[in-house]
Protein backbone atom coordinates (compact mmCIF):
# COMPACT_ATOMS: atom_id res chain seq x y z
CA UNK A 1 0.00 0.00 0.00
CA UNK A 2 2.88 2.39 0.68
CA UNK A 3 4.10 2.02 -2.88
CA UNK A 4 0.65 2.94 -4.21
CA UNK A 5 0.60 6.06 -2.00
CA UNK A 6 3.99 7.10 -3.39
CA UNK A 7 2.77 6.68 -6.97
CA UNK A 8 -0.34 8.70 -6.24
CA UNK A 9 1.73 11.41 -4.53
CA UNK A 10 4.10 11.51 -7.53
CA UNK A 11 1.18 11.76 -9.94
CA UNK A 12 -0.45 14.56 -7.93
CA UNK A 13 2.87 16.43 -7.80
CA UNK A 14 3.34 16.16 -11.56
CA UNK A 15 -0.18 17.36 -12.22
CA UNK A 16 0.32 20.30 -9.85
CA UNK A 17 3.61 21.27 -11.49
CA UNK A 18 2.04 21.13 -14.92
CA UNK A 19 -0.88 23.27 -13.79
CA UNK A 20 1.46 25.85 -12.26
CA UNK A 21 3.57 26.41 -15.36
CA UNK A 22 4.09 30.12 -15.94
CA UNK A 23 3.50 30.12 -19.72
CA UNK A 24 1.18 28.04 -21.80
CA UNK A 25 2.00 27.34 -25.41
CA UNK A 26 1.53 28.59 -27.94
CA UNK A 27 2.17 31.96 -26.37
CA UNK A 28 -0.49 34.65 -26.55
CA UNK A 29 0.46 37.96 -28.14
CA UNK A 30 0.58 39.61 -24.70
CA UNK A 31 2.92 36.94 -23.32
CA UNK A 32 5.16 37.20 -26.39
CA UNK A 33 5.37 40.97 -25.92
CA UNK A 34 6.38 40.49 -22.27
CA UNK A 35 9.26 38.28 -23.44
CA UNK A 36 10.80 41.27 -25.28
CA UNK A 37 9.62 44.07 -22.99
CA UNK A 38 13.17 44.94 -21.88
CA UNK A 39 14.25 45.44 -25.49
CA UNK A 40 11.21 47.59 -26.31
CA UNK A 41 12.02 49.81 -23.33
CA UNK A 42 15.52 50.42 -24.71
CA UNK A 43 13.92 52.52 -27.49
CA UNK A 44 11.60 54.89 -25.61
CA UNK A 45 11.15 57.36 -28.49
CA UNK A 46 10.09 54.72 -31.00
CA UNK A 47 6.69 53.26 -31.78
CA UNK A 48 6.43 49.49 -31.85
CA UNK A 49 4.06 47.00 -33.38
CA UNK A 50 3.10 43.35 -32.77
CA UNK A 51 1.73 40.98 -35.38
CA UNK A 52 -1.99 40.27 -35.11
CA UNK A 53 -1.40 36.53 -35.33
CA UNK A 54 1.36 33.93 -35.26
CA UNK A 55 3.44 33.81 -38.44
CA UNK A 56 4.00 30.38 -39.99
CA UNK A 57 7.53 28.93 -40.30
CA UNK A 58 9.63 30.18 -43.21
CA UNK A 59 7.09 32.74 -44.36
CA UNK A 60 8.41 35.12 -47.00
CA UNK A 61 7.81 38.52 -45.44
CA UNK A 62 7.84 41.62 -47.55
CA UNK A 63 9.22 44.78 -46.00
CA UNK A 64 9.74 48.33 -47.14
CA UNK A 65 10.33 51.83 -45.91
CA UNK A 66 7.45 52.76 -43.61
CA UNK A 67 6.05 49.21 -43.95
CA UNK A 68 3.95 50.11 -46.99
CA UNK A 69 3.40 48.42 -50.33
CA UNK A 70 4.81 50.71 -52.99
CA UNK A 71 4.04 50.72 -56.71
CA UNK A 72 7.74 50.44 -57.43
CA UNK A 73 8.83 46.80 -56.85
CA UNK A 74 12.42 47.98 -56.31
CA UNK A 75 11.25 49.47 -53.01
CA UNK A 76 9.93 46.12 -51.71
CA UNK A 77 12.33 43.64 -50.13
CA UNK A 78 11.89 40.12 -48.79
CA UNK A 79 12.99 38.33 -45.65
CA UNK A 80 12.21 34.71 -44.73
CA UNK A 81 10.98 34.26 -41.17
CA UNK A 82 12.61 31.61 -38.92
CA UNK A 83 11.78 27.92 -39.41
CA UNK A 84 9.39 27.91 -36.44
CA UNK A 85 6.12 29.69 -35.61
CA UNK A 86 6.71 33.23 -34.41
CA UNK A 87 5.10 36.36 -33.14
CA UNK A 88 6.69 39.42 -34.73
CA UNK A 89 7.35 42.62 -32.82
CA UNK A 90 8.87 45.53 -34.75
CA UNK A 91 10.42 48.59 -33.16
CA UNK A 92 9.99 51.25 -35.82
CA UNK A 93 12.14 54.15 -36.96
CA UNK A 94 12.91 57.09 -34.74
CA UNK A 95 10.75 59.55 -36.70
CA UNK A 96 13.11 59.46 -39.69
CA UNK A 97 10.81 60.66 -42.45
CA UNK A 98 13.37 61.55 -45.09
CA UNK A 99 13.78 59.46 -48.22
CA UNK A 100 16.65 57.33 -46.86
CA UNK A 101 15.76 53.78 -45.80
CA UNK A 102 15.79 53.40 -42.06
CA UNK A 103 16.45 50.34 -39.96
CA UNK A 104 13.80 48.75 -37.79
CA UNK A 105 14.41 46.11 -35.18
CA UNK A 106 12.40 42.96 -35.91
CA UNK A 107 11.97 40.59 -32.96
CA UNK A 108 10.92 37.07 -33.92
CA UNK A 109 9.50 35.39 -30.79
CA UNK A 110 9.14 31.61 -30.92
CA UNK A 111 5.46 30.94 -30.23
CA UNK A 112 6.26 27.61 -28.55
CA UNK A 113 9.35 28.38 -26.45
CA UNK A 114 9.34 32.15 -25.93
CA UNK A 115 12.93 32.45 -27.17
CA UNK A 116 13.53 35.26 -29.63
CA UNK A 117 15.93 36.50 -32.27
CA UNK A 118 16.72 40.09 -33.27
CA UNK A 119 17.07 41.20 -36.90
CA UNK A 120 17.65 44.75 -38.13
CA UNK A 121 16.10 45.35 -41.56
CA UNK A 122 16.13 48.51 -43.69
CA UNK A 123 12.42 49.05 -43.46
CA UNK A 124 9.46 47.48 -41.72
CA UNK A 125 7.71 44.18 -42.37
CA UNK A 126 4.36 44.38 -44.11
CA UNK A 127 2.04 42.24 -41.98
CA UNK A 128 -1.29 42.70 -40.25
CA UNK A 129 -0.62 44.36 -36.91
CA UNK A 130 -2.55 43.72 -33.71
CA UNK A 131 -2.66 47.42 -32.82
CA UNK A 132 -1.20 50.27 -34.78
CA UNK A 133 1.05 51.40 -33.12
CA UNK A 134 1.52 50.56 -29.48
CA UNK A 135 3.17 53.98 -29.20
CA UNK A 136 5.43 53.63 -26.24
CA UNK A 137 2.63 52.07 -24.17
CA UNK A 138 5.08 50.44 -21.73
CA UNK A 139 6.49 53.63 -20.28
Amino acid sequence: MTRMKRLIALFVTLVALTACQKDSFPLTMDTAIKKVEKIIKQYPSRDWYASKSIIAPETVLQYSQFGKLWDNPEMIYEYVSPNYRVWLVVIAEDNNYDSAPYECLHLFIDADTGEYSEVWLKGMAIVEWGSTPYSRAMQ
